[in-house]
């Protein structure tokens, strides 16, 4: 699986960290990191619309700005991640397509291990997808 990457400055040293984790894990990286978060996160953001990457994740300093700037394009799921049970469950139940980290709020440990739960878990449909259908309509 391919995943897009990427950081500002004040996520640069954790996208490396996370970055390195993820390919000893054999996922293929593309980061798409620039200085500003609007534009590392509209790169991530548009390597998933174009196709052939399905998961993105984001880091800056706290991870709230990724998250606000993805989920305003159409058909884009984000979720802030700061725990275990979150980066596999917003996969799971909503099928969510980025995640953004905070590199001044979650060690670098915990951060490698929230970026390949949300890579590794599969949405699981059913249900949920009443959720999902209900974010891409037009609002």
């Amino acid at each position: 699986m391919k995943v897009a990457i990427a950081a500002n400055q004040a996520g640069a040293k954790l996208k490396d960290t996370v970055k390195e984790y993820l390919s000893g894990k054999g996922y293929e990286m593309e980061d798409l990191s620039d200085a500003d978060i609007f534009t590392a996160t509209m790169n991530v953001v548009h390597a998933i619309q174009d196709g052939g990457i399905t998961r993105g994740i984001v880091i800056d300093d706290y991870g709230v700005a990724p998250f606000m700037i993805a989920s305003k394009n159409h058909g884009i799921v984000c979720a802030p991640t700061y725990e275990d049970y979150t980066s596999s469950m917003t996969r799971h139940h909503n099928s969510t397509q980025i995640i953004a980290l905070g590199a001044n709020i979650t060690a670098d440990a915990l951060s490698c291990q929230l970026a390949e739960n949300f890579v590794k878990t599969e949405y699981d449909g059913g249900r949920h997808q009443i959720r999902i259908d209900m974010l891409n309509r037009e609002l």
